[in-house]
């Protein structure tokens, strides 16, 4: 649904002037304040969507009309009547349209940018928002993990609804903001949730996704993720990633304004490490004939891609390199990215929540290249990567039952309030195999916690009272407490 985020006196949007090549095929034409693709949702004087892959469109046109919609957006004439009846060619694309119509089109008086592409979509929101925070940018963020506007923390709303999109763009707009960030899902571009918002950057972190959602094929899910590109604006700039392969077949094909990040020497914005360790690491990044140096408590090549596309995005807005390199800095902690413990046991533990073979793979290597010796795999299901990278896996799968850390992972479950059984029970694995990893460490040995959970930080807020990372730091203090008692 939509709901203005500022006072404004509102007199309604004629859904012709919002979908100019509808067809109206009944009735006439209406002006509507709200539109939503769930029947269940319609309000009297609604607008709704019927989607061709939503399931049975008449019963839910019928249904929605019932309930008090006086127009109905679809694909094809259904035998719905008494309200007016708008056929389009996309009703996906048709529902972006509206609802962006409705709120005025707020992207267009914004300076907006979409990140898409398969994974590091978030690193690079939270980074760039960082960084335009640091030049004075007043900046609003919304990204799988935060929404963000202006530097305060927003109630929380995923950009996975065509609503959800308009009505961010919308709050950023009347909080101040001129410029708002948007992550984008391969899933939301299929769904077109974005496709009225105007974008003046639109960045492809990459495109090599190592699996296909649901039925699609690989190459499905990378054409969905290149249509991104398609928001821009008509002098908007492209970013490519350069060491992403597909991204630079894309980049060959396309005609438009465009930069390139990346660790190889073909990058417009390029960076070399200089120094890595288990707490930080430092790199020069390089912008044309300008180089800085940047000291990140986050480490790891994938952490200094991710920086660069926040790079090349703000160096498009103008900003210093100076400023670039110290909104880096300032990024000491990217959840799930090679998110470092430690309670002075002298064993380092990274979370990583990326669950492909790629990210496992980046993950693993980055340990080896700090760890003083063995690295330890803690995983929900043992892979060929695991078994090739690490020196020693642990799959968690039935740990559940585990006794010899019974005292320690038993007073970290204590104060935590789960939603069900089934999921007490996978936590229970998980902080047994991260246990059982540590106990069984040496000095300057490198635990790494890989892809056990990938759900959104809303959804393992809502169903978890602690998070994934606060069970982790708990643990590491009670192994802690438990060594130090044993000696």
């Amino acid at each position: 649904m939509i709901v203005r985020t500022h006072p404004t006196v509102v007199h309604g949007t004629l859904v012709s002037s919002a979908l100019p090549d509808a067809q109206l095929a009944g009735g006439s034409d209406v002006a509507v304040n709200s539109v939503t693709d769930q029947f269940a949702a319609v309000r009297p004087g609604d607008a709704f969507i019927a989607c061709e892959d939503a399931g049975d469109v008449h019963s839910a046109a019928k249904a929605a009309v019932a309930r008090g919609a006086v127009a109905i957006v679809s694909e094809r004439f259904l035998p719905v009547f008494g309200v007016a009846q708008y056929v389009v060619d996309d009703a996906r694309n048709a529902y972006s349209q509206l609802c962006h119509a409705i709120l005025d089109c707020p992207s267009s008086q914004l300076n907006a940018v979409a990140i898409a592409g398969g994974h590091g979509k978030t690193s690079v929101a939270m980074v760039l928002d960082s960084i335009l925070n640091i030049a004075g940018r007043n900046v609003a963020t919304a990204s799988n993990q935060f929404t963000r506007i202006d530097a305060q923390r927003s109630r929380f709303v995923l950009p996975t609804t065509a609503p959800a999109v308009a009505e961010f763009m919308d709050e950023a707009l009347a909080s101040g903001c001129r410029q708002a960030v948007v992550e984008l899902s391969e899933e939301s571009l299929r769904n077109k949730v974005a496709s009225a918002a105007e974008f003046d950057v639109v960045c492809l972190t990459n495109l090599h996704g190592d699996h296909a959602e649901g039925d699609l094929s690989p190459q499905a899910c990378r054409d969905a993720m290149a249509t991104a590109l398609e928001m821009l604006t008509p002098h908007g700039m492209a970013i490519f990633n350069a060491d992403d392969q597909d991204s630079m077949r894309v980049l060959a094909e396309y005609d438009g304004p465009a930069l390139t990040f990346g660790l190889s020497d073909t990058a417009d914005i390029t960076a070399t490490i200089a120094e890595q360790h288990t707490n930080e690491q430092m790199f020069l990044l390089t912008a044309g004939d300008e180089t800085a140096a940047v000291r990140s408590k986050v480490i790891g090549e994938t952490h200094v891609a991710n920086c660069l596309a926040a790079a090349a995005i703000a160096k498009v807005y103008g900003v210093s390199l100076s400023d670039i390199a110290r909104g880096i800095e300032r990024v000491t902690v990217v959840p799930g990215v090679m998110h470092r413990f430690d309670a002075g046991l002298g064993v380092s533990v990274f979370l990583d929540r990326g669950t492909t073979p790629i990210a496992r793979g980046a993950a693993l290597s980055t340990a080896r290249s700090v760890a003083a010796e063995k690295v330890i795999a803690v995983v929900d299901h043992a892979c060929s990567v695991t078994e090739k990278l690490a020196d020693k896996t642990i799959d968690t799968h039935g740990l559940a039952n585990e006794e010899v850390v019974t005292e320690a992972v038993a007073k970290v479950l204590a104060a935590l309030e789960v939603s069900d059984n089934k999921q007490l029970r996978t936590i229970t694995e998980k902080l047994t195999g991260i246990a059982l990893a540590v106990m069984s460490a040496s000095e300057g040995d490198v635990v790494v916690v890989c892809g056990l959970d990938s759900r959104t930080a809303r959804q393992r807020r809502v169903s978890v009272s602690m998070s994934e990372e606060q069970l982790i730091q708990n643990l590491m203090y009670e192994l802690a407490a438990q060594q130090k008692k044993a000696a």
